[in-house]
Parts: structure tokens; C-alpha cells; sequence
């Protein structure tokens, strides 16, 4: 099994793994945000724009928001496998969960679009 994450299969253990990856971002993300936060007080939008002015700041935005998408996105896989099934919704269960899983990419591809576009102007 530990073969299989080294060449970036997809097993259970490489979303495992990629999971907490993207939670520990986010976390450093949070606590680099929080930091700035008490260390300029009274925060004001020309500090905010001096934060985000920075282009690795920027970068490192647009890829902690493709890490939360990722994250929410594999939490939504797991819940349409595990509870959009045929026993618990009977015959319409392929089209609930095609449907709950295409509302969820359009979000997650949206979510990214939007914050693409706000980060670039």
C-alpha cells in the first residue's frame, strides 16, 4: 500500500494523505491570515490591498481555494457514494446523485472561476 502512494495511485490511503495535505494549508493559511489580522490594528482595506498586492500572496490564495475545493469535493464524492444509493432512494438513486455531483462541480469550478478573476484584476 505505501508503494501505491508513492506513485500517486489513487488508493484510499493517497486521499487520505491528500486530505490532510490540504487541511494543514489551510491551517497555515488561517494562521498566517490571523497573525496579520492582530499585528494591524485597527485593520483597514489599505492594509488588506497591501497583503494581497503581493503576488506569492495571490498565488498562495488561488491555491489554498483550489485546496478547499478539493477537500469539499472529495467530502461530497464520499457522502454521494455513501448515502445516494439505490437501497436507500430506490430506482431515481443514479439520477439524485448524478445531479447532487453535477451541482457540486458546478460550484467547485465556479468558486474557482470567481476567485481566478478576482485575484487577477
Amino acid at each position: 500500500m505505501v508503494t501505491k502512494l508513492r506513485t500517486f495511485k489513487r488508493t484510499g490511503v493517497f486521499e487520505f494523505f491528500v486530505i490532510r495535505l490540504t487541511a494543514l494549508f489551510q491551517a497555515l493559511y488561517f494562521l498566517v491570515i490571523s497573525f496579520y489580522w492582530f499585528q494591524v490594528e485597527p485593520i483597514n482595506f489599505s492594509d488588506l490591498t497591501a497583503l494581497f498586492d503581493n503576488i506569492l500572496f495571490r498565488i498562495w490564495t488561488l491555491l489554498i481555494l483550489v485546496s478547499i475545493s478539493y477537500h469539499a469535493m472529495s467530502g461530497m464524492l464520499n457522502i454521494a457514494h455513501d448515502y445516494l444509493t439505490p437501497r436507500l432512494l430506490g430506482n431515481l438513486s443514479g439520477f439524485i446523485k448524478n445531479s447532487f455531483l453535477a451541482l457540486c462541480w458546478i460550484q467547485v469550478l465556479g468558486s474557482i472561476t470567481v476567485g481566478i478573476l478576482l485575484l487577477v484584476s
